[in-house]
């Protein structure tokens, strides 16, 4: 005698199906996302070349703290002096050598104002302070170069 059995579908080809479903979803979505990165990111690129020169100073070194320099006084002054100045932060072989030469600008900065007597600092202006400390500062680096250099204190005391 033959017996017939009529069962629902097997579970485990429900399981198979569902499954392939899910897989496929996966791959579409990541298909489109990496579609949709690429495209993005091509954009970013754009505005970056775009930008210009402006675009590439996102930091600002401020490493060097204040200095206080005696003067060449028989009776030294001391000239407290903080400086700054813009820097590509994504520049990561600059901004490294910027952080080891820290010592040899403190250095040139000290060298260059200790000669002077307080008298001298009074006359001295900024800008030719400005321009002589960012000329020293480029001879020391080799892996780049300082454009703008700013003295955010100069005091005598």
């Amino acid at each position: 005698m033959k017996r017939i059995e009529e069962r629902p579908p097997q579970a485990g080809e429900l399981v198979y199906r569902g499954l392939l479903v899910i897989a496929a979803v996966l791959a579409l979505v990541l298909i489109i996302g990496t579609i949709y990165g690429l495209v993005k990111k091509g954009e970013a690129a754009g505005k970056a070349v775009s930008g210009g020169e402006s675009a590439a100073f996102e930091g600002v070194f401020s490493g060097l703290g204040t200095m206080r320099i005696a003067t060449a006084d028989p009776e030294p002054k001391i000239l407290i002096i903080s400086i700054a100045f813009p820097y590509d932060k994504n520049d990561r072989p600059f901004s490294e050598e910027l952080a080891s030469s820290l010592f040899r600008f403190r250095e040139a900065t000290s060298q260059y104002l200790g000669a002077f007597t307080a008298e001298a600092l009074d006359a001295l202006d900024t800008v030719t302070v400005n321009k002589e400390l960012l000329s020293r500062y480029n001879s020391v680096l080799r892996l780049g170069e300082i454009k703008e250099l700013y003295i955010l204190e100069y005091m005598l005391l």
